[in-house]
């Protein structure tokens, strides 16, 4: 299954070191959950409202490995640290 999450930035917050922030956290991810492969982080080229700012994508080996990382704790810390930078944020899963 793809799992892929669309941040949107709020103007405010420095935008690169949240990517860092993003990026480090799903290479150690990758890195400790055998059912999480091939973590990518992407940066949006283009500035628009309508646009999200990173995308996530990363490789879970099936529906029901979701919610152990959804709430696996380098996860959650990553969500609590960011929470007052993201101001939207969207989840898509795809087998």
């Amino acid at each position: 299954m793809i799992h892929y999450v669309l941040l949107k930035i709020a103007p405010e917050a420095d935008l690169d070191a949240v990517e860092a922030r993003v990026r480090q956290t799903y290479a150690a991810l990758d890195e400790a959950l055998d059912y999480l492969n091939d973590a990518v982080v992407y940066r949006s080229c283009v500035q628009r409202d309508s646009n999200a700012d990173l995308m996530a994508v990363v490789r879970l080996d099936g529906p029901e490995a979701l919610q152990p990382y959804l709430t696996h704790p380098l996860h959650m810390q990553m969500a609590q640290d960011l929470k007052d930078a993201v101001i939207g944020r969207t989840s898509f899963d795809h087998p």
